[in-house]
């Protein structure tokens, strides 16, 4: 397709910002009305209105009779059967689909879908046309919703959920999914973009066509429709906006963009000048070392010497690389290591303010640890636990003083990870919770208060995601790096699903399934066949050398 020009057939949102997207790369892109002439010279016709599969049928035949044999004629249509479109346009052969995914001029990424009867000179085509115009295709399956929209509407149906619910707030839901999981737009803004009355056409659509409750938009949807929130393109959605656009460019007002008064908590967070760390593995060393960082003593402790030498070698080794990196000076890392001591005695905790349970995730060795702490630990001390799926509630009931317990979940690594989870469990006072607050805040970090509920709020989210990519790449939707390409450049995750699975350890996403699944009783949380079968084999991702993909002997 040597000719840089397409029509879009659609002068809505839809198609104005995929000739956006189709302009930035140098591409001509005329926009066209529905019902007007093909603009001459077109190699590709893409059809962008509205409508389900009789309207876009009847619109592609109509296009089909307007242009030579050789212009290759797509829908943008995610969630409709190719199949079907190319059977209504009376021209299956030069019929595919194009899913630019929304807003179209944010995103490299677009799915390339060809029917049954699709000629492989369309197609290649079409692939051709988008890579000139500095576009990325990636070609998937004609299924009900592609890759996309498969895996991501349940994904916000979810986020919806908790905010129906009062689980999350907007705001600290969006700071959980970008600051926990590297997301570029959170969630909720990106249903904003989207528009709330689009996710929901394309829910009941998949809904419908795949028979699966996880597509069901949440009646909170309904309403927002309802009260006129469509999101950006209304100046109003989960976010209130300073203007109204169709392009995902406006900003959110500062009242809704979730500043929270941590006031409340900052005096006690102050008083604290010693913080103890129990267990020195990946995660209770780094908490020490942003500990440390901050100007806190600490006093950590690990149950030999031998563990103990490991983890404070391995906060030295960070250190060493963030002076090699420039992030730190010597004198720096040298202070920060003159305010670190080792122990193996859980009594050297005792003039601690707050001690940080570190240990492995082993609820009967958690509660056996805050047993031990809460007869240690002195009277006015707080005590959290680094747990990432575990009850903070039932670890707090071991103690003398509940109401001085929370969760404070780091995210690997912490010394780089911005996000804390502030776990609230059902005894935590309202003032420790503000200590909690104030503290990640003096540690330089994010928090968010969640509840103790399984999951937490990254985990509640991401483990169902990560379930269901594994299912369906089981299940043949596609190969593991057109799914992991998809997600990657289509969503903006760091990384695809099921690269994100293997440095997770495939064992691990299993082990926090089952123990999400257990409390939930929603199947849906629990680890899918092929994630068991993996873990058997010994296929547990980057640690073992195999996962879904091969990284050598290890």
């Amino acid at each position: 397709m040597s000719e840089r020009r397409a029509a879009v057939i659609g002068q809505g949102p839809a198609g104005s910002a995929i000739a956006a997207a189709l302009a930035r790369g140098g591409a001509q892109a005329v926009l066209a009305g529905a019902s007007g002439p093909v603009p001459p010279g077109c190699a590709l016709v893409i059809e962008a209105t509205p409508g389900g599969l009789e309207e876009k049928g009847a619109r592609l035949r109509r296009l089909g009779g307007l242009t030579g044999e050789e212009t290759v004629l797509a829908a943008s249509a995610g969630t409709l059967s190719i199949a079907a479109l190319g059977a209504a346009s009376g021209c299956p052969e030069r019929v595919l689909c194009l899913h630019f995914r929304h807003p179209a001029p944010c995103s490299q990424l677009v799915e390339v879908a060809a029917g049954p009867l699709t000629g492989e000179a369309a197609v290649q085509a079409a692939a051709a046309f988008l890579k000139e115009a500095g576009l990325t295709p990636v070609l998937v399956k004609d299924s009900p919703g592609l890759i996309l929209d498969r895996l991501f509407v349940p994904f916000l149906n979810d986020c919806i959920r908790l905010v129906e619910s009062g689980y999350a707030a907007p705001a600290d839901l969006d700071a959980g999914v970008q600051l926990g999981l590297g997301h570029k737009t959170g969630p909720l803004r990106l249903l904003d973009i989207q528009g709330l009355d689009a996710h929901r056409a394309a829910a009941l659509s998949l809904c419908a066509q795949l028979g699966d409750p996880r597509y069901a938009p949440p009646p909170l949807v309904e309403r927002m429709i309802a009260a006129g929130r469509l999101g950006m393109k209304a100046g109003r959605g989960f976010y209130a906006y300073q203007r109204p656009s169709e392009l995902g460019d406006a900003e959110a007002l500062p009242q809704a963009a979730g500043a929270r008064d941590l006031s409340a908590g900052l005096a006690l967070a102050e008083g604290v000048r010693k913080v103890g760390v129990v267990g020195l593995g990946t995660m209770g060393s780094g908490i020490a070392q942003v500990c440390a960082a901050a100007g806190l003593e600490v006093s950590a402790v690990e149950v030999s010497p031998a563990a103990l030498e490991a983890g404070l070698g391995r906060v030295q080794r960070n250190l060493t690389g963030a002076v090699q990196r420039g992030k730190l000076s010597e004198g720096g890392k040298e202070a920060v290591l003159e305010r670190l001591r080792g122990s193996t005695q859980l009594e050297s905790l005792a003039d601690c303010g707050l001690i940080i349970e570190a240990a492995v995730e082993n609820l009967d060795l958690k509660l056996d640890l805050f047993k031990k702490l809460g007869s240690i630990a002195k009277e006015e001390a707080i005590l959290a636990t680094n747990t990432s799926c575990l009850p903070v509630t039932a670890m707090a009931a071991q103690t003398r003083h509940p109401g001085r317990v929370l969760g404070l979940h780091f995210f690997n690594p912490p010394f780089a990870m911005r996000l804390v989870e502030v776990i609230e469990a059902q005894q935590t006072d309202p003032g420790t919770a503000a200590f909690g607050l104030a503290f990640c805040q003096r540690l330089g970090k994010t928090p968010i208060p969640v509840r103790d509920r399984p999951g937490f709020l990254v985990n509640r989210l991401v483990v169902p995601f990560l379930n269901h990519a594994a299912q369906l790449y089981d299940e043949g939707l596609a190969p593991r790096e057109t799914l992991d390409l998809a997600v990657s450049e289509g969503l903006g995750h760091p990384m695809g699903p099921l690269t994100l699975l293997d440095l997770i350890g495939v064992d691990v996403q299993t082990f926090v399934a089952d123990a999400m699944a257990r409390e939930l009783y929603e199947p849906r949380f629990g680890p899918p066949p092929l994630l068991r079968r993996m873990t058997s084999a010994g296929w547990l991702g980057r640690k073992s050398g195999r996962g879904f993909y091969e990284y050598g002997e290890k």
